[in-house]
Formats: structure tokens, sequence, C-alpha cells
């Protein structure tokens, strides 16, 4: 095998032939430019925020055609969610989209499950917050309830002590405070409606206006469909960002034709974010085995775990930083060498024109002089 390496090595013809393929190319041909694909029997491969599986449906899609779909889709729950036209039908059919869309994102569903406990409190914040705040007359009064009467009375109230006391008898028997400071909430809320207790007032000031809860027909058609749309829209950018990666991105930036210097940073940016997730994940293990969640914690002791963590984090990004800046010294890197492109870029398949076609449509829904499904549903009934 050696003597037919070095015959082939001394070989005028083999070295024309190799350094044709150089100057083609820029780069040998026995250098694997499949970098999009995982390697064999790996099911699961690393996207921006945490995993994503290797076959997934939505995954196949070109990067560019994926992003052009999240904002095209974005923009039509936009038209949906109207305050002076809402359309609750269309902004339900969309959401269906996007829910669908994530599910061909390839998502583990433990992921999936978190990512919906986080959004759940926003969404129903944001639900709340326009039944209280942005009061819409309707047809039918659903309820009406003052809720402020304008003015801020400085004094003394028995409900006060109530709520302090149970806030502070629960932290010194569990040592833990949510719980007690829902629990005191709610008791002194039933007193303060249902029992007349005595008060003291020291001063009374005017600020800001009186606030009604009013809740209409109209109001609560327009506080499903805000949250319904927002919904849709949460849900289609964590299918986005589930589903891309490094390498995708940087091949998109080389279609486009960006450059060089961008690409780079952006490349390394990228990089440094993925071992700053492996590293957290070292140190979370770490503090595992140390036994640190051997007992029940409150919250503040794990926002205390969470920062004793940015320490060594730290320490390893910064030496992290001098180990890539002595790799790019190593492959000869500077900054005014041009550089070989080794960049993974997708072809453009028949599924990403049908998505193209699929993002004019959404367009054209979003920002076309068509009415709203709910009123053509409405006309049609």
């Amino acid at each position: 095998m050696n003597q037919h390496m070095l015959s082939q090595a001394g070989n005028p013809q083999t070295q024309a032939n190799t350094s044709s393929r150089h100057s083609e190319t820029g780069y040998p041909k026995d250098v694997p430019q499949d970098f999009l694909l995982p390697p064999p029997g790996r099911r699961y491969v690393r996207s921006f925020l945490f995993s994503r599986h290797v076959n997934a449906p939505f995954a196949r899609v070109h990067l560019l055609a994926r992003t052009l779909l999240a904002l095209c889709l974005s923009a039509a729950l936009l038209r949906t969610i109207n305050t002076s036209h809402p359309d609750l039908v269309g902004a339900a059919v969309l959401w269906s989209g996007a829910v669908l869309i994530l599910a061909l994102s390839g998502v583990s569903p433990g992921v999936a499950r978190l990512y919906f406990l986080l959004t759940l409190p926003a969404l129903l914040a944001l639900f709340i917050t326009w039944i209280v705040f942005n009061p819409v007359p309707g047809k039918v009064t659903l309820l009406k309830l003052p809720i402020y009467s304008g003015q801020l009375v400085i004094g003394l109230v028995t409900w006060q002590a109530i709520l302090l006391v149970i806030v502070a008898g629960y932290f010194l028997w569990t040592r833990k405070l949510f719980l007690g400071i829902v629990v005191g909430i709610v008791v002194a809320f039933a007193f303060e409606q249902w029992v007349h207790l005595p008060e003291l007032r020291i001063a009374q000031v005017v600020f800001f206006h009186p606030l009604t809860l009013l809740v209409s027909d109209q109001g609560l058609l327009v506080a499903v469909t805000k949250t319904i749309g927002y919904a849709g829209m949460i849900i289609v950018s964590i299918a986005l960002v589930m589903t891309a990666r490094d390498a995708e991105l940087i091949g998109v930036l080389r279609q486009l034709r960006c450059p060089q210097a961008v690409i780079f940073f952006l490349s390394t940016v990228f990089r440094s974010l993925d071992l700053a997730l492996s590293d957290y994940e070292t140190i979370r293990q770490a503090q595992i085995t140390r036994a640190i969640a051997a007992r029940p914690r409150s919250f503040i002791r794990r926002l205390r775990d969470l920062a004793s963590i940015a320490v060594p984090l730290v320490a390893i990004m910064i030496r992290r930083s001098g180990e890539i800046g002595d790799a790019l010294l190593a492959r000869g890197y500077t900054p005014g060498r041009p550089m070989a492109d080794f960049y993974e870029s997708s072809p453009w398949h028949l599924i990403d024109w049908g998505v193209a076609v699929l993002c004019l449509l959404l367009l054209y829904f979003a920002l076309g002089p068509h009415p709203a499904v709910m009123t053509l549903l409405w006309r049609g009934v």
C-alpha cells in the first residue's frame, strides 16, 4: 500500500489531477461537506435551544423558507387580532397551523410541555390585562364591577395585619414565602369584602382615574382572540428556533452573499453559545452529583444556586475564548487573508417552493382587502 501511495505521489498525472481539483473547488475533494448531516445512529441533534429530532419534517425545509413562513404567519395572526375587527375563527385556524408546525419540528414532548408551562402565565396575564384595563363595550354586559375609585387612601386597616400575621406564621413554620403570600392575600381579600373591619384613615389622595371591571361579549371576544393570536406567534417562533442550527444559518448567510467578516463573527458567537450551554449542563450535573437537590429547596435558594453557577461559568467562558483564539492561530487564520469556504449551503427543493407559495397566501391574508374569516362565516349563516 505504501508503495502504491508513493507511486501515486510521484506520478505527474496524479499531481496534475489533484492540483486541478484544488484549483476548481478551493479545497480537496476528500473534505466532507455534509456538515448538516449528524453522525449515523444519532436520534437528536442540538439546535439553538435544546435539541430536535434528526428526521424532523419541518427541519427539512430550507432555513430561509422556514423564517419567511414564521414571519408571514405572524403577520397574518396580527391581522386577526385587530381590536376593532377581531377574527376569532381566523386566529384559531392559524393557531392550529402553528401547533402543526411545532408538532413537525421534532421537539420532544418534555420540552414542548416545558415551553407550554413557561408561556401559560404570560398568556393568562395578557388575557386578564385585556379584560381589566381595556374594557370594550358590547351588546351584552356580562360583568360590571368597580375595582378602583380613583383615590388612594393612606392609613391602617385590619386586613393588613391579618396578611402580615399569615405570611410571618407560614414563614416561621415552613421557611417558605410563596404559598403564605397567596393564602394571606386570599384571606385578607375575603375579610375585606365580607367582614366589616375597623380602619384608620390618615390621608386621601386622588390618583389616576376610576377603574371598572367591564366584561362584555365584545371585550371577551377581543381578549380571547388576542390570547390565541399571541399564542400562535409564540408557538411558531419556538418551532423556528428549535429547528434552526448554527451551521444552517451560516450556510444561508453564504447563499445571501453576506460579508465574510459578518459570517465569521456570527459563527463564533453561536459556537460560543453552544459551548456555554454545554458548560452549564456540566456544572449543573456536578452540583446535582454533590447532592445539591437532596432536600427540597425554596425558590430563593434555587435562585442562589443559579447565581453560584455564574462564577465558574464565566471562568470557563474566558478560558474557552483563549482556546478559540489559539485554534484560529493554529489554523492560520488572519483577518486580511481569504478563507476556504467549508460551510454547508442547503439547496432549494420543491417543498421550499411550496412553502414560499404558502407565504404569499399568508401575506395576502395579512395585507389583502378581504373581510375576516369570522365575518364570511357569519354572512354565510
